[in-house]
Parts: C-alpha cells; structure tokens; sequence
C-alpha cells in the first residue's frame, strides 16, 4: 500500500474502530501529558519557551505538509483547498496566537479546537484512509495539534476564557460561515458543510436535510461551545459562593 498515494486498497477507515480509537486515545495521552509536565514540571521559562515555539512550528509544520501533499498529488482546488474550514484556519491562528499570546486569539482558539476540532475527529473525513495512511496520520496530529496549542495557553500561560469570549467566538464563527457561503457560491465547494450536508456519518444526519439543517447546525454549535465554557462556569460559581 502506497501511504501517499490518493487510491487505497487498505482497510477502510471505519468510525470508532480500533484504529479510530487508537487516535483517540493517542491524542488524549498527549493532552494530559502536556498538562501534567506543565503543571508538575521542573520551574523555569525557558523549557516552556522553547515548548510553546515548539507547538507553534509543528502545528503550522502539519499546515505545510498538508499542502505540500495536495500539491504533490494534485489534489489542490478552489472548492476544498482554501483554508477556510474552522480546523483548517485554526492551524494557522493557534501558531500567531501561541507567538502573540493575544488573549482574542486565545478566545477564538479555544471554543474553536475544544469544540470543533474535538468534534472533528469523533467523526473524521478521512474515509476510505486508515492507519498509517498519510491522510489519517495528518488529520489527528493536526488536529490534536490545535488542542495542544490551546491547553499551552491555559496551564503555562495562565489564560482563560470568559463569558463574554463565548460571544465573541461564536460571532467569528458565524463570519466564518458567511465566508464559507460565498466561498461555496464561487467554487461550488462545500466549506464547513454549509452547501450541503457531508458524506460521512455526522451529526448533521440527524438534522434534516438542506438548508433546513443549517439552523439547528448553528444552534447546536454554538451550544457546544458554550459546554466547552461549563468547567470555567462552575469554578466561578463555586468561587463566588465561597466568597459569600
């Protein structure tokens, strides 16, 4: 089997397979880990200095070869290769928010990797690929990536997000979505599967078919995020009402 190749003859990837599951737990072990070694590591900055650029290049490192990859093959079209999936975008935000430490970009970030690229991979594109196929090795490690940028920022950094970054990710969601429509009009593509609903097992199954799903698709999303906000909700509440 050619790992590169765009034909396949392997194992079909199969959602929450052992190979799926695999991934999974792979991603999880790594976020924990990166938590715990900055929670319970050795003091100093410059170990976590070096981290944080560390993540930056291999997230955007994942960006390139992607790419790289869509080239080689030719691959590369105006309806699926812009960069203007939530994911796709997030691998270039988390490095300038990573270099920054900008507090808007963590927001964005942060609502966009725990929600969307958390969701991403319990339901991945990456059908008929499976492991170790190219496809499914970049699609976790880039999107694990995002997670592992984001929780950078939490434990080593110190920052959080607020009920009022709720908000503000969700409107840049939905300016994203109305890039994505247009984009979709002009290339006949399907950014963020607004055009029309995916051909892969999704939520976006159980909503109906299009448009009529696209309401409920944002509602839930933005529900999804706001689950994503809970555990800093309850350490509020549960601060406050010690206070009183």
């Amino acid at each position: 089997m050619d790992l590169f190749s765009t034909t396949y003859s392997g194992v079909p990837f199969a959602l929450f397979s052992a190979t799926h599951v695999l991934a999974l737990a792979a991603v999880l072990a790594s976020c924990l880990g990166l938590a715990a070694a900055l929670r319970w590591g050795p003091p100093g900055a410059g170990w976590r200095g070096a981290l944080r650029h560390g993540l930056a290049l291999f997230t955007l490192l994942n960006f390139v070869v992607w790419y790289a990859w869509e080239w080689s093959v030719g691959a590369l079209a105006w309806a699926y290769s812009l960069p203007i999936h939530i994911c796709v975008l997030s691998m270039l935000l988390c490095p300038l928010m990573l270099w920054t430490r900008s507090q808007l970009l963590f927001e964005v970030c942060y609502f966009w990797s725990f929600a969307g690229a958390t969701q991403a991979m319990l339901t991945p594109d990456v059908a008929p690929f499976n492991f170790p196929h190219f496809v499914f090795v970049i699609f976790f490690t880039s999107h694990g990536a995002l997670l592992l940028c984001v929780i950078f920022m939490l434990v080593a950094e110190g920052f959080r997000p607020r009920w009022a970054s709720l908000g503000r990710a969700v409107v840049a969601t939905l300016g994203l979505l109305a890039v994505d429509g247009v984009a979709n009009a002009l290339t006949g593509g399907n950014y963020m599967y607004v055009a029309r609903a995916p051909n892969f097992p999704s939520v976006i199954g159980y909503l109906g078919p299009w448009p009529w799903y696209l309401p409920p698709l944002i509602l839930l999303g933005a529900a999804v995020m706001a689950l994503t906000y809970l555990p800093f909700a309850l350490y509020d509440w549960r601060r406050d009402d010690r206070q009183l």
